[in-house]
């Protein structure tokens, strides 16, 4: 599963890609940055309500007959979000945020699992499925990559951007904030240890930072194999196939 860290970074990766395949829709994510990060981490606010991830991410990770259309189930479960030229900058920016994250999740977590239904396989994009990702370990070395990659100075935003920026009528602006805030400081972290220890979430502990803890983190990443630049490559031009084509729908 992608990390908070992991998302903030894809959405990088992501606006980075609209710039050259969508700039309409690039330049009010790049103006409104803010709420394009809040939007990325919403799905997970879930954490900080009474709410479950199959409420905000559409789909339910034990029910493969969920799979398929998740992320367009949200979309039409938010009509007073589309289309996605009709709105404002600010909103828009938010719900690339937020397709985002549910566009890396599905695309990594369900339309790659081998119970993907069958019927609901044929006929998808092969962009969609590049063979590198094929394999769950890989996926997974792929996604930790790409987590704690460096993001340049120009993506970071100071705290009070985020208790500052608006957000859609109807979401719930509290616990999006607060997860969203919470997760920040490790955007703007170069050191995965460091990044490690960034934990937002409730009712989890920080781990400490000790020699022993160090050496025992250190110790359950080295039973993975670091995942190549051929595989990170992978990694990316199928979820952002996945995840531009989604954007591609809404717009």
């Amino acid at each position: 599963m992608p990390s908070l860290r992991g998302h903030l970074v894809y959405l990088v990766r992501l606006r980075q890609a609209l710039e050259r395949e969508l700039p309409e829709v690039a330049a009010p994510v790049a103006a409104h940055w803010p709420c394009a990060l809040l939007g990325c981490e919403a799905p997970d606010s879930h954490f900080f309500t009474e709410q479950t991830r199959p409420d905000l991410h559409m789909v339910d990770a034990q029910d493969p007959a969920t799979w398929p259309g998740a992320v367009e189930r949200w979309l039409d479960s938010q009509p007073q979000l589309s289309p996605g030229r009709a709105q404002p900058p600010e909103t828009v920016a938010f719900v690339v945020g937020y397709l985002s994250h549910i566009g890396l999740d599905t695309w990594a977590e369900q339309y790659l699992h081998p119970d993907f239904p069958a019927a609901a396989r044929r006929g998808l994009p092969d962009a969609w499925y590049p063979a590198a990702m094929a394999d769950g370990d890989r996926r997974r070395a792929a996604l930790q990559r790409l987590a704690e990659a460096a993001v340049p100075a120009a993506y970071h935003v100071p705290p009070d951007a985020i208790r500052r920026a608006p957000l859609p009528a109807g979401v719930r602006a509290e616990p999006i904030r607060t997860i969203t805030a919470g997760i920040l400081p490790a955007l703007s972290l170069d050191d995965p240890w460091s990044q490690s220890r960034v934990q937002p979430l409730p009712g989890r502990a920080v781990t400490p930072d000790t020699p022993e803890a160090r050496r025992l983190w250190e110790s359950g990443r080295a039973a993975q194999a670091p995942a190549t630049d051929a595989e990170m490559e992978a990694l990316l031009s199928g979820a952002l196939a996945f995840t531009l084509h989604m954007i591609r729908r809404w717009w």
